[in-house]
This record gives structure tokens, sequence and C-alpha cells, in this order.
């Protein structure tokens, strides 16, 4: 068992997530489709956090998900609570890599990773955009605190 608050520590941003009945599939656990809207939801909250300190334009530039992928530790069912942690591990010239993970307070324990690759493009010529130096140095400052 691991504790929430421990899991927390690791994770610059995290969300709570009430499991949904209608999340559940044929097979009486959370659908392979929902760990996505997790992952999602967790990285809006990462974005969100970022523009609030103004340096990330979201009416310019755009974060666009390049690719993604999800590992299930362990099956999770209604009702449980989830823990959706976020962290940049890597950031490149057009964008960065995130990782992901869900803690059960159910399971007391992980039960899903994942990872994903935003890139930066320029809404108006539709180009990948470079990660601008405020934007590098708020990422750094946020990764710090966790």
């Amino acid at each position: 068992m691991v504790e929430r608050e421990d899991f927390i520590r690791n994770f610059p941003i995290t969300i709570d997530v009430d499991v949904q009945w209608g999340e559940m599939d044929a097979f009486g656990h959370v659908n392979n489709v929902i760990y996505y809207r997790y992952f999602e939801s967790a990285r809006i909250a990462y974005m969100r956090h970022i523009s609030a300190k103004g340096v990330f334009d979201l009416g310019r530039i755009v974060p666009v998900l390049a690719e993604s992928s999800c590992r299930y530790l362990r099956p999770v069912r209604y009702p449980d609570t989830l823990t959706v942690g976020c962290t940049i591990t890597e950031m490149q010239e057009f964008g960065f890599a995130q990782e992901y993970e869900i803690y059960s307070e159910a399971q007391g324990m992980v039960v899903t990773t994942g990872v994903a690759r935003v890139v930066l493009l320029d809404k108006h010529s539709k180009q990948k955009a470079l990660l601008a130096p405020e934007l590098h140095e708020e990422i750094k400052l946020l990764e710090a605190l966790a």
C-alpha cells in the first residue's frame, strides 16, 4: 500500500477523479479508453496552471497531442476515487514529454501509468512553435516543486 500523500509528492500537478458507473465496460472494470480521458484532464490542468502564469499564450500557440500510450497495471472498478499525477519529463525544442500515474484510493496503489508527447503549434501558420524561454522557465519552476 502506498499512501496518497506520498503519491502526490511525486507530481507538480494532480487531479482527483471519481470513477463513474458508466465508465465500466461489460467486464465490470473501467474501459481502456477512459484512462486517456483521465490523462487528458491532468494534461489540461497542467496547461491551465502554466497558462495562469501568463507564459503560455493559448490564443497564438496551441498544444497538440502527438502521441500517447497507457499501461494498465490493475483493473479499476466503481466506486473509486482516483488521483491522476502529471509531470513533464523532458522539454524539447517544439514541445515536451509527459508522464502520468493513476493512484486508486480503493486499492491504495498505482493502477495505471502513461506517457505522452505534446507539440506546440502556431495557431495561424499551423507550423511547429518553439518552446518559449518563459514557458521553459515556468515548467522548470513547477517541476522543482514536486
